[in-house]
């Protein structure tokens, strides 16, 4: 009778639950973008003056204001890629991440196997 696989693995990098995690808020540039999107195009008719009264108070953009205006935007992206590249195994490439989903899904496999043999063996 082979022994079951030992729970006590080591774990790898890849597998480890990462406490670091960027907030949410982090990736959230699509208010930003919409409120100085709405600003740059101003309501011309009453229904979309309607849809744009949540930025109401905010002035109108001119076009060459576009690009000052763009940058707390684009700042937000940067730490946004920045955090995204300092998560784990962003380095790995896409071959190696699924080489070690087959080596996992493999191991799953062989537990299961061992699971049914001891299930069959409580039922004898």
């Amino acid at each position: 009778m082979a022994a079951p696989p030992s729970s006590s693995a080591p774990t790898s990098p890849s597998t480890a639950p990462s406490s670091r995690l960027p907030p949410p808020q982090t990736f959230d540039i699509l208010p930003p973008l919409h409120a100085l999107l709405s600003r740059l195009a101003p309501p011309t008719t009453t229904t979309a003056a309607a849809a744009a009264g949540e930025y109401a108070d905010q002035p109108p953009l001119e076009p060459h204001q576009l690009a000052a205006e763009a940058s707390a935007i684009k700042i937000r992206i940067q730490k946004a890629r920045a955090a995204v590249q300092s998560l784990p195994d962003m380095s790995r490439s896409v071959e190696e991440q699924e080489a070690e989903i087959r080596q996992l899904e493999e191991r799953v496999r062989k537990q299961r196997e061992v699971l049914t043999g001891l299930k069959e063996k409580a039922a004898s």
